[in-house]
């Protein structure tokens, strides 16, 4: 492993001056005319890819998006070996000055990116000064954004988990609190499998689970067979099974032949906009209104990784989910704590999650509002979930694990 290397985005002319070409020419084809509320059936609207594109083309200014990203995160790569492979991985790393601090690596998914993890970045250095504060640490998965890719098949959701293991390693964190959400749940749930003894906890915005054992748990499995919910669980199981049947359809395709759907993708800015913009819509609240500055930006940050990644990811990590992290159950020593947020469609009431997920559940929240990408909609919520799961880690964990994970925090480098 190498050490850390500072990083600036720096999108060459040609590759800017191609974007805005394809931008500047594109074709927005007519939708057909839908009824009333449901004008997003059929995927992203013409009016709405029209508005957008009509800012790309007039408004938007990548040069100018591009320093205030730079100016916005302490970037950095760090060439990591896992497998047979070395991924150049891409991430962020805020380091507190307070003392105390605990080292927090955030996860984040499809179709998200590390600027998801900007809101939390307050967290180093907390308004109220009794309050904890943290080393963030966000790496963008290999193959996306500004990651490198795997060169072959087979680098799963284990591999993604172990290589952030490492980076923390890398760091100096020889202990750390683990966050994510959409695939970064599933990778934070896969680094406390593999790593128990370096991650202290576990924070989640999502979480599906099997069904418990019927032998250990035969009242969590009878409350299953005959569907005996609250009126708030079935609202919400009812809306991932809405999401399932009628927007997953990126899953499959992404999951089955990710290699052709990122030819088009990769090759169209308009093509990864409207791909991108869909899913935002349907995963947010009703009234959030999503930034053409920022979807333009999440869009151009996936067309710089060059790769099939964003996409091969749910083939290599389907295939794999049931063994890698599924059928485990996260043992006590991880503590878990779970924000629930209403428009999100990954969802198990808490007594299916302690039959299949985790032994020790310290932390359930359900809140009233909010969606998919928590630390972009409600950010306040999230941060004050973690707040409170990482004060319950350190109220009811082991003084010597608390110690270690200062003792990390402290030591950290770069």
């Amino acid at each position: 492993m190498s050490t850390a290397k500072p990083y600036r985005i720096d999108v060459s002319d040609d590759l800017l001056n191609w974007i805005d070409n394809r931008v500047k020419t594109a074709r927005i084809i007519p939708d057909v005319v839908h009824a009333p509320n449901e004008e997003w059936a059929d995927g992203t609207p013409t009016a709405v890819m029209d508005e957008i594109v009509a800012y790309w083309k007039d408004k938007y200014d990548w040069r100018s998006v591009e320093k205030k990203l730079n100016d916005t995160f302490k970037m950095f790569t760090m060439d990591i070996k896992e497998a047979d492979e070395v991924i150049s991985l891409h991430f962020v790393h805020h380091r507190s000055d307070r003392e105390g601090a605990v080292p927090l690596l955030f996860s984040h998914g499809w179709p998200g990116n590390f600027l998801e993890v900007e809101e939390l970045l307050k967290l180093t250095n907390p308004e109220d000064p009794k309050a904890q504060a943290y080393h963030i640490v966000a790496p963008s998965i290999p193959g996306f954004t500004l990651s490198s890719s795997p060169t072959k098949t087979g680098f799963t959701l284990a591999n993604i988990a172990s290589t952030y293991h490492k980076l923390m390693q890398g760091l100096g964190y020889t202990h750390y609190v683990a966050q994510g959400g959409d695939w970064g749940s599933f990778i934070s749930r896969s680094i406390a499998l593999q790593f128990p003894d370096a991650c202290i906890g576990v924070h989640l915005n999502f979480i599906l689970g099997l069904p418990p054992s019927a032998i250990r748990h035969p009242f969590k499995i009878m409350s299953l067979l005959v569907r005996w919910f609250t009126p708030e669980e079935k609202k919400k199981l009812a809306r991932m099974q809405w999401w399932m049947k009628s927007e997953s359809g990126y899953s499959r395709i992404q999951g089955t032949k990710p290699q052709t759907v990122s030819y088009g993708l990769l090759d169209s800015p308009i093509g990864m906009l409207a791909w991108i913009r869909e899913k935002l819509e349907s995963l947010a609240e009703p009234d959030f209104v999503w930034d053409h500055e920022l979807v333009i930006t999440w869009t151009i940050l996936y067309l710089l990784s060059g790769s099939s990644w964003h996409a091969r990811i749910y083939k290599e990590g389907i295939a794999t989910i049931t063994k890698e992290v599924l059928s485990t159950k996260i043992a006590a020593q991880v503590p878990l704590g779970y924000s629930s947020f209403p428009q999100d469609v990954g969802y198990i009431p808490k007594w299916w999650a302690e039959g299949s997920v985790a032994e020790n559940i310290v932390l359930w929240k359900e809140h009233g509002k909010g969606g998919h990408f928590a630390s972009v909609e409600v950010s306040d919520a999230l941060i004050g979930d973690i707040q409170e799961f990482v004060g319950l880690l350190r109220e009811k964990g082991s003084s010597a694990k608390w110690e270690a994970v200062l003792k990390a925090g402290a030591s950290g480098k770069y």
